[in-house]
């Protein structure tokens, strides 16, 4: 896949992946600070997508969080303070487990 203006391939990637963990870290750090500063989507857009990738994620393992007022929590944040996507290179640091999943398309195994 490549990076046009408006995409990165990598986060385009995990909205195409269901994961069974760090589910909310990925929309707080990533997929919403995407889908709202770099896609340039509206609230209600940015959390329809959120919604069913966690939806395909909940299949995988049930959510212990109540999805719908995470993403508007996330939303409002992002839009009083115009935060960016984590970078691929600091997820590798950061969160092992999402860097492997979008570079290599593979878990960590416990």
């Amino acid at each position: 896949m490549v990076n046009s203006p408006a995409t990165i391939w990598w986060i385009e990637k995990l909205l195409q992946t269901p994961i069974d963990d760090y589910r909310k870290y990925a929309v707080w750090r990533i997929l919403v600070p995407y889908l709202v500063n770099i896609r340039r989507l509206a609230g209600d857009e940015t959390n329809d997508i959120i919604l069913r990738w966690l939806d395909k994620c909940n299949s995988l393992r049930q959510l212990d969080f109540d999805p719908n007022s995470m993403i508007r929590r996330n939303i409002s944040t992002v839009n009083r303070g115009g935060y960016l996507p984590i970078r691929l290179e600091k997820l590798k640091i950061e969160c092992t487990y999402l860097h492997r999943i979008v570079t290599l398309g593979q878990c960590l195994k416990s």
